[in-house]
């Protein structure tokens, strides 16, 4: 199986990600922030494969911590929730997560660890993620700051009966964004690499663009390609519209297509200084 693929079902690509940016700062940065008004974004939201609902979030960001929630009502009436609360005392070097989600079929994930920096630029993080059946994998991640300025990011997530995926990456950042080159290996011991390059651009309006381009190529051989990009638009009216999608292309040739649009107002808007 395409190791990206099984974190993605696995609903782990998000939450690794959270902690393999702790690297930059920018996770530990995001909560030692100066205490600042609660953020609100509420809207409407779109799919490419006919999905349709709304959504409020709503985060808060003191010095030391940060926490959101965010609410969705499908189409159908379904209704879902996310809350996350992470904490850094920058003194001691100790953070802490956590994070639950309660989807519209009443099935759920949490996540939940621990952060501890071991020097700077380098730290730590041991939790447990708790997936829609009930099992509860151990997730493990280290990171170390390089002369070079990247980092290297070594995560596992191990279940119950002791099987072990790992994903090793180095992220490197640039004048514009990062770059991330990377090994997903499977309890298998089957191994699939990766390299992508992540580009942000500020746009004269103070919102801004994002692009990820890259490719993935399996233990047979195989090489499939992707890029992933959201563009955010202020409206006449005052609100904000992100359109996200991209597109993964097999070895075949054969493409699929994913994504969304939501349009929203925010307050305060983001280009009030937030």
């Amino acid at each position: 199986m395409n190791l990206i693929l099984f974190f993605r079902s696995k609903g782990l690509i998000g939450f690794l990600a959270v902690f393999g940016l702790v690297l930059g700062g920018i996770w530990i940065s995001s909560v030692q922030a100066e205490e600042t008004t609660p953020v609100t974004r509420k809207g409407t939201y779109s799919t490419q494969h006919g999905g349709s609902g709304t959504f409020q979030q709503t985060v808060n960001k003191q010095r030391g911590s940060r926490t959101g929630q965010t609410t969705w009502q499908n189409a159908n009436g379904g209704q879902g929730v996310h809350n996350s609360n992470n904490t850094y005392n920058a003194q001691s070097g100790t953070g802490t997560h956590q994070a639950n989600t309660t989807y519209a079929n009443g099935q759920s994930t949490s996540s939940q660890g621990t952060w501890q920096r071991t020097s700077p630029g380098n730290g730590t993080y041991k939790g447990t993620f708790t997936q829609r059946n009930g099992q509860v994998d151990q997730v493990n991640e280290t990171v170390q700051k390089e002369s070079n300025g990247s980092y290297q990011v070594d995560s596992s997530v191990t279940n119950p009966n002791g099987k072990t995926v790992t994903n090793d990456k180095t992220i490197t950042p640039t004048s514009n964004g990062y770059t991330t080159q990377g090994t997903a290996t499977g309890p298998n011991g089957k191994s699939t690499t990766y390299d992508n390059n992540t580009v942000f651009t500020k746009n004269a309006n103070g919102t801004y663009s994002r692009n990820m381009t890259g490719s993935a190529t399996g233990p047979n051989g195989n090489t499939s390609t992707y890029n992933d990009g959201a563009t955010y638009t202020q409206n006449a009216d005052g609100s904000y519209t992100r359109n996200a999608g991209g597109t993964v292309t097999g070895p075949n040739g054969q493409s699929q297509n994913f994504g969304n649009t939501e349009t929203y107002t925010q307050t305060p808007s983001p280009d009030s200084g937030w």
